[in-house]
């Protein structure tokens, strides 16, 4: 799987204005750590490792090992050795307090069982002079994806 086709489906477009305006917002700095809450296949922490640069540590969180078995794929096609990908559920964050400079999440957080809980982790490790920047559907778009 060392071929850049592989990948080409990786935003779909209904959700690609959402991640382009994310991107849009994030301060880019070096040497940050740097949390994607609900990576999915990567992105966009793949596209914030590439555009850090490679002093930083980038952690793509997501709670299905499948997507963050792509993820690392491409990880390591893209030749981003800072990125991480970690299994865990947002609502019990694995970081110790005040460790990110930056949390984004491009619709992961609305996938959450329990919302209160996972920004109150975020709140926890983030830094008191950190950057949180969430991209999430209203509660009527997209209502299709989410009807059994």
């Amino acid at each position: 799987m060392n071929d850049f086709n592989t990948f080409i489906d990786d935003l779909p477009l209904w959700s690609a204005p959402f991640g382009l305006r994310l991107l849009d917002c994030l301060k880019i700095r070096r040497n940050v750590n740097v949390l994607d809450i609900g990576c999915g296949e990567g992105f966009p922490i793949i596209e914030i490792a590439a555009r850090f640069g490679k002093t930083g540590k980038f952690f793509g969180l997501d709670p299905l090992r499948k997507p963050l078995k792509r993820m690392e794929l491409k990880r390591k096609l893209y030749q981003l050795p800072t990125i991480q990908a970690v299994q865990a559920y947002a609502e019990f964050l694995p970081f110790r307090t005040s460790y990110f400079d930056l949390i984004v999440s491009n619709n992961g957080i609305n996938n959450v069982t329990n919302l209160k809980q996972t920004l109150k982790e975020c709140r926890r490790t983030i830094k008191p002079s950190g950057q949180m920047v969430i991209a999430v559907n209203s509660e009527q778009t997209m209502k299709e994806f989410y009807v059994l």
